[in-house]
């Protein structure tokens, strides 16, 4: 006979590519809340504004703003006045597809207009990026950094090879060739990004193209940032991270998503974020929204929500400001 029964054997099965249906069942109990509240007595403590010290200062690099290929809860002008009147240091703005600098340059003259005139209490930094799902070309990043508030290049999102061999499908935009060497076109795009003290996304893609992309960002010099891992659409396991973590100049997102489920992705397991930044350390984790989709919250509630899970999981001031104020202002090359 088994060691098993047949159902403990089903309970092993992966649901994704970490969580198993022992863990969803363990998620979905009907007193999974008041067993989070015995065994994180921290939680008893948080309450709203608890966060408000964490933010001042605080940087947002990674931001989805309406216009946009979709709708977006929010545009530039609204989240900059939020992260503003929140005391923030800085935002910065992705399309998976354009340029947002150019909006982040006019977003920020109209902050400055505002300090000015003394209508805004407080300046907050907003720069923007560029996303490469149409293309890996070099010329397209040089012409880029050109730009003012200009301060993230991202690697293919939605049109990654990587994703799509996730995915079960081919194609896509790759970033290295057939025997794992980082392509001469992707290896330019990180020159101009250290060159020009611009950081880099590595986008959603696998841990087949993130290893060999850690390894020369860390040889060319270039700070870069894995995507949120812990999301299912480019999830790594615990074991994949620790060993991008090793590389100097990689830092590992570690977002609003998905800790705080959503429709986009219900099925999550909250700790996981959790055990990533206790294994990894703060000092080498960077925290930022990744919102703006429309079924959402707001961006800014979204990190009070996400610093109030983490201070009630365990996750102390002095790690979050780490994560929050010092890692992303590297990674932007602020500091």
């Amino acid at each position: 006979m088994d060691e098993f029964t047949f159902d403990e054997k089903i309970r092993e099965y992966k649901v994704g590519r970490t969580l198993t249906v022992r863990r969803v069942e363990e998620l979905n109990s009907k007193d999974y809340f008041y067993k989070v509240l015995k065994e994180n007595p921290n939680i008893r403590k948080i309450y709203p504004g608890i966060e408000n010290n964490l933010l001042e200062g605080a940087i947002d690099h990674h931001i989805h703003s309406y216009p946009d290929f979709v709708y977006r809860t929010q545009d530039m002008f609204e989240i900059a006045l939020d992260a503003a009147k929140a005391k923030m240091r800085a935002v910065c703005f992705k399309d998976h597809y354009n340029l947002t600098a150019n909006c982040a340059y006019l977003v920020q003259r109209y902050i400055d207009e505002l300090v000015d005139k003394e209508e805004l209490d407080h300046r907050i930094e907003v720069y923007g990026g560029i996303g490469l799902n149409f293309s890996i070309d070099p010329e397209i990043v040089k012409k880029a950094v050109e730009y003012p508030n200009m301060k993230m290049v991202w690697f293919p999102t939605f049109n990654s090879a990587g994703y799509l061999r996730g995915a079960g499908k081919s194609g896509g935009l790759p970033l290295i060739d057939s025997n794992d060497n980082v392509l001469p076109e992707v290896e330019q795009i990180m020159e101009i990004a250290a060159k020009n003290k611009i950081g880099i996304g590595f986008g959603h893609t696998d841990f087949k193209e993130l290893r060999p992309l850690a390894e020369k960002a860390e040889e060319i010099g270039v700070r870069a940032v894995l995507d949120h891992p812990l999301l299912e659409l480019n999830k790594l396991t615990l074991d994949e991270i620790r060993e991008l973590s090793t590389f100097k100049t990689t830092y590992v997102g570690v977002y609003c998503q998905p800790m705080i489920p959503s429709l986009y992705q219900p099925v999550a397991d909250p700790s996981e974020t959790i055990k990533v930044i206790e294994e990894i350390g703060s000092d080498k984790c960077i925290i930022a929204s990744d919102f703006g989709q429309v079924l959402h919250i707001d961006t800014i509630d979204g990190i009070r929500i996400f610093i109030r899970a983490l201070l009630g999981f365990g996750i102390s001031e002095k790690e979050i400001e780490t994560m929050i104020k010092y890692n992303p202002a590297k990674l932007l090359y602020l500091i």
